[in-house]
């Protein structure tokens, strides 16, 4: 369910003049306007996606391992957390201490999102993943995603040992809106979201999450259209009929490859948004500063 800008969507983009890039910078914004002020009353949680065609997945499910083996490794990374008392964990509920882990790397099925847009759209447009031999993310368009709050249960209580008590109910897709228990996940406005049974690309290709829910079947049959509604600088005060309330669980805006550097440099001037103050530790100054030229 992706939505693409008009300009990024004409026939010569590929050749754009810098007031065309600009312009499509323009409209990805406006999308996200579109889906914050428009979108579901209940509101999303976003992520970005550096190459478009990327599957929605956690770290876990990329390294090939099934429900059974994260399962196992996620018991295993909280039992050993606690028992070497790895930054107080003894005193750390599960959840809070996976999400310290997969904020270090850990593989776990904790998939990072973020309650702000602007902070995904930096993720989206700052990734230098190498893709293939002649290429890295930065040269591919990407996806923006918008994943409605309903499709989720809220993790309850989860400063408690409760991890296992996630598995003793029917299979669910699930959000963890952890505090600001580190200053990377404050920095990003870190939530994340899992599902108690990942599910494989072979039933759902598009995301580890599930298959795409559509909420009528007007979504269905004319997506492009209420895409355009929702996203696009259409008049509403000219606009026929009632607003829309319904909506997929998953909605992409594509963030064409050539926009990339001029959305970073605004997020940056305007938000301050860079490595380091995303990755607000030595760490993240270190790689910072480390790839800034005097």
């Amino acid at each position: 369910m992706k939505y693409r800008t008009l300009t990024a969507a004409s026939e010569d983009f590929a050749s754009a003049a810098p007031n065309a890039v600009r312009d499509a910078a323009r409209e990805v914004l406006t999308a996200i306007d579109g889906i914050n002020l428009l979108g579901p009353k209940d509101g999303v949680v976003w992520r970005g996606q550096a190459v478009e065609d990327w599957r929605l997945g956690s770290k876990a499910g990329r390294a090939g391992l099934n429900a059974t083996e994260i399962r196992s490794l996620e018991v295993e990374m909280i039992e050993q957390a606690r028992r070497i008392g790895a930054d107080n964990a003894q005193h750390m509920g599960d959840w809070e201490i996976l999400a310290r882990l997969r904020h270090h790397g850990a593989l776990t099925r904790l998939i990072d999102c973020s309650t702000d847009p602007f902070v995904a759209l930096w993720f989206l447009c700052d990734d230098r993943a190498k893709v293939d031999e002649e290429s890295t993310a930065r040269d591919h368009d990407g996806l923006l995603l918008a994943l409605t709050r309903t499709q989720f249960t809220q993790i309850d209580r989860p400063y408690e040992r409760n991890y296992r008590r996630a598995f003793d109910r029917a299979p669910a897709a699930l959000l963890y809106s952890t505090p600001p228990i580190d200053p990377r996940i404050a920095a990003q406005r870190g939530v994340f979201v899992l599902h108690t049974e990942p599910h494989d690309a072979v039933g759902a290709p598009e995301s580890e999450l599930g298959p795409l829910a559509m909420p009528t079947k007007i979504w269905a049959k004319e997506h492009r259209r209420m895409l355009h509604d929702l996203c696009g600088a259409s008049d509403l005060a000219g606009r026929r009929g009632r607003l829309t309330f319904r909506f997929p669980t998953t909605m992409g805006i594509v963030v064409p490859a050539i926009v990339k550097p001029l959305l970073l440099e605004m997020l940056e001037r305007n938000f301050g948004f860079n490595r380091s103050t995303m990755f607000p530790d030595f760490s993240g100054m270190g790689e910072y500063y480390g790839a800034r030229r005097a």
